[in-house]
């Protein structure tokens, strides 16, 4: 049965047109590193299929094929590290973050509208099939396909969540749906779901009462005559999702949905030699540590690196930590530091035994593909939901970085190093990861070609999108059932009534 779906696949893929070399702009405000590396490898996924591409971006490639072109903000990193405080100290509040979100959101979206590069290749006069934008509170943005005249495509570097949904009429519940930015899981409690419901209340009020204006007076401010932005946002082609069911819990996905989870993985290649050396002769195995691109394991507070340094020399396995200064002081002699390692490349080796990060969705991705079980010490954003789905599935367990100490690290990294229930359920979840009847690349390239195809692809438009909210609400079939039960209540009353006075009336004839 397997055999024949598969050649149907191929002979699916054999046989559907293809889309010769596209025009395609990708656009990246959110200029962290970790965004632009996503953006980047989705571009470059579609040049490598023939398309001609063209990224705004703030970093740029060395060594770019030809038909992959840049437009780069220079400055703009510098100007994200405004809005990046110490995460290791700074307080997250629930009802802050959709205030805090969109305000960095429409300064860098300003500052790319001002940007020279970006002024000039807007009066180039050129064309585009079709427009990619990712999405992180981007409304302003999506004005480009407009421009371009152009079917708009949206990346997001999360599952469904409240900046996709809304866009593409798909349905979000908050009954069983925490909010991404939650400490909650699926089977949340009564009052976490009060919580949850008065969130999603509170945070589409915001968007659409402030976020979305400001977006619209940020669009016809750099580009008098726009439509008004209410016009454009809702017209979303597609949906490119980061997102992929080893690690995502299942939630409902219009048709303009589509999972590309794991499309930034490449197969391993050989590591540096001195790297191959340490990880071939361990006798213990080894741990990997390492936080990302944004947060920086230097800006510890001083308390937690001692903390590790107490609890790593504890341990027989070697340690290497992703640590970004020259010298780390005070490290245990089984710790080895660098300012960057192939983390993809060593979570492939057979002797990694733990990954230990803070949550960040390609590294659990990457770790699961490879199937390595891992301990987050999540920060901020989506890092708590991201952890909280590794507990909850079995292959990883976690501690609040503001929550961590020396006894939680110890009890916790002894269960996982001892217990074999989560390499177990980590390989069960690469298993997962591995099974699909076309790879994430795969997958992007087929669906912005579809895009283009069909100029769009209303076809996959929701019906939902063209009502109001209240109609989507059904609160105007609820108001009209209501009225209709005081009408027949009244109406009822207004029998009974006569009906009883009737027979009053009868009864003082008789007497």
């Amino acid at each position: 049965m397997w055999m024949k779906y598969l050649v149907f696949l191929s002979l699916f893929h054999d046989f559907s047109p293809q889309v010769e070399c596209a025009k395609i702009l990708g656009v990246f405000h959110m200029c962290g590193p970790s965004h632009y590396l996503a953006g980047s490898s989705l571009m470059r996924i579609l040049s490598e299929n023939g398309h001609d591409v063209t990224i705004v971006a703030a970093f740029s490639e060395k060594n770019p094929p030809p038909n992959y072109k840049q437009v780069v903000l220079t400055g703009q990193n510098e100007k994200l590290r405004a809005f990046r405080p110490n995460f290791f100290d700074k307080t997250f509040t629930t009802f802050d973050r959709p205030f805090d979100f969109n305000k960095m959101s429409i300064s860098l979206i300003e500052d790319m509208f001002n940007h020279t590069e970006f002024r000039k290749f807007m009066g180039s006069n050129q064309t585009f099939d079709v427009v990619i934008v990712e999405e992180f509170q981007s409304e302003a943005v999506k004005y480009l396909a407009h421009h371009f005249k152009a079917p708009l495509i949206i990346y997001s570097s999360m599952d469904t969540n409240e900046w996709t949904n809304p866009y593409l009429g798909n349905p979000d519940s908050p009954a069983y749906i925490p909010n991404v930015f939650h400490k909650f899981s699926c089977q949340m409690s009564f009052f976490e779901r009060v919580h949850n419901t008065f969130y999603y209340v509170y945070s589409n009020l915001v968007r659409v009462l402030i976020n979305i204006p400001m977006h619209n007076r940020l669009v016809q401010k750099y580009f008098p005559g726009a439509p008004d932005i209410d016009d454009i946002i809702y017209n979303v082609s597609l949906a490119l999702l980061n997102s992929d069911v080893s690690i995502h819990t299942p939630v409902p996905k219009v048709p303009s949905m589509v999972n590309i989870g794991g499309f930034h993985l490449k197969e391993p290649k050989p590591l540096p030699e001195d790297l191959q050396t340490i990880l071939n002769d361990t006798k213990d195995g080894i741990i990997y540590f390492s936080l990302g691109s944004t947060l920086k394991s230097s800006m510890m507070p001083k308390e937690k690196l001692e903390l590790l340094f107490r609890v790593f020399s504890g341990l027989k396995e070697t340690v290497l930590w992703k640590y970004e200064e020259d010298n780390l002081t005070g490290k245990p002699p089984n710790v080895i530091t660098r300012k960057w390692f192939p983390q993809s490349d060593i979570l492939a080796h057979k002797n990694v035994k733990l990954f230990i990060n803070h949550g960040g969705i390609f590294g659990i991705m990457e770790a699961i593909y490879h199937g390595i079980p891992m301990l987050s010490f999540p920060v901020f954003a989506e890092q708590n939901m991201n952890s909280i789905r590794a507990a909850t599935d079995g292959y990883g367990m976690f501690i609040p970085f503001n929550e961590l100490t020396e006894e939680k690290l110890v009890v916790y990294l002894r269960e996982m190093l001892e217990n074999p229930r989560y390499k177990e359920n980590a390989m069960k979840r690469s298993k997962i990861m591995r099974d699909k009847p076309i790879s994430p690349k795969d997958a992007v390239n087929f669906w912005v070609d579809y895009v283009i195809r069909h100029k769009g692809a209303p076809h996959l438009r929701v019906a939902s999108l063209d009502l109001e909210w209240y109609q989507y609400l059904l609160l105007d079939v609820v108001s009209f059932l209501l009225i209709l039960s005081v009408i027949f209540a009244y109406v009822c009353k207004f029998i009974i009534k006569s009906i009883l006075m009737n027979v009053m009336k009868r009864k003082k004839k008789i007497h």
